[in-house]
C-alpha cells in the first residue's frame, strides 16, 4: 500500500466525518485534506498508545521533527504518513501556524489532567481540533477571516463528538451550540471549493442532540447537503 492509500484507509477507520467530507473535493485537494487529516489522527492516538507520558512526548517531537525538516528541504522520514504530509505539501509555511498548534496540543492528553472549565477545555480543542479545520479551509483557498471561524466551529464540532467522554464533568454544551449558531451564517456562504473541509462541521447540531449516536446514512445525507447546499 502506498502512502497516499494508507492515509486514506486510516482516515476512514479513524476519522469517518473528515473522510466522507473529504471525498467531495477534487483529487488533488482531496489527497492533501486527507494528508492533513491522517497526520492529525495519528496525533490524536498517541495518548492511547504510550504507557508513560514521557514516551508520548518523544512521539509528538518526532513528528514536531519530521515536519520541521520537511520546511527545511530534507527528504522526509520512512512513514507512510510524514511521506504523503511531504507529497501533499502538508508541512509548507502557509500551513504552519495551524498545523503546529495541532501537533503541540496532541501532547496534553498524555497527562490525564483534565481541564479547569470551559474555557480551558475549548481553548485546546481550538488548537488540536480547529487549528485542523482552519489549515484544512487554507488548504482550500479561504481567506484568514473563514480559517478563524473554521477553527471556533472546529472546535465547537469536537466538543459535541467527543465532549461528554473527554470532559464529562463540564457544562460545554451551550458554549458549543453558541458557537456552532454564530458560525453557521458565515459558513453558509463560504466559497464553494471551501464546502470539503467544512461539511463535516454541519453535524455539530446533530452530535449536540444525539451524542455519537448518529445513523450512518442520516451522517452521510447531512454531510452530502452541506457540500450541496450549504446546510
Amino acid at each position: 500500500m502506498d502512502a497516499a492509500a494508507h492515509c486514506d484507509a486510516l482516515l476512514r477507520q479513524r476519522d469517518e466525518d473528515r473522510w466522507l467530507a473529504a471525498r467531495y473535493a477534487p483529487p488533488p485537494l482531496r489527497r492533501r485534506l486527507t494528508a492533513l487529516y491522517a497526520l492529525h489522527s495519528e496525533l490524536r492516538l498517541i495518548p492511547s498508545r504510550v504507557s508513560e507520558p514521557p514516551l508520548g512526548e518523544i512521539r509528538v517531537q518526532w513528528h514536531r521533527d519530521a515536519l520541521t525538516e520537511i520546511r527545511a528541504g530534507k527528504q522526509p522520514r520512512a512513514h507512510p504518513i510524514i511521506e504523503e504530509a511531504a507529497a501533499a505539501d502538508i508541512a509548507a509555511e502557509a500551513l504552519a501556524p495551524w498545523v503546529d498548534a495541532a501537533v503541540d496540543a496532541s501532547a496534553r492528553p498524555l497527562y490525564g489532567e483534565g481541564y479547569a472549565g470551559a474555557d480551558d477545555l475549548f481553548a485546546w480543542l481550538r488548537a488540536a481540533e480547529g487549528a485542523v479545520d482552519a489549515a484544512a479551509v487554507a488548504i482550500s483557498g479561504g481567506d484568514e477571516t473563514l480559517c478563524i471561524v473554521a477553527q471556533e466551529t472546529g472546535a465547537a464540532f469536537a466538543a459535541a463528538r467527543e465532549g461528554r467522554v473527554i470532559a464529562p464533568d463540564i457544562d460545554w454544551k451551550e458554549r458549543a451550540d453558541a458557537l456552532w449558531r454564530k458560525a453557521k451564517p458565515v459558513l453558509r456562504v463560504a466559497p464553494d471549493p471551501c464546502a470539503p473541509a467544512l461539511a463535516h462541521l454541519f453535524l455539530t447540531p446533530a452530535y449536540l442532540k444525539r451524542g455519537a449516536g448518529i445513523f450512518p446514512l442520516v451522517k452521510r445525507l447531512r454531510i452530502f447537503s452541506a457540500v450541496a447546499f450549504a446546510r
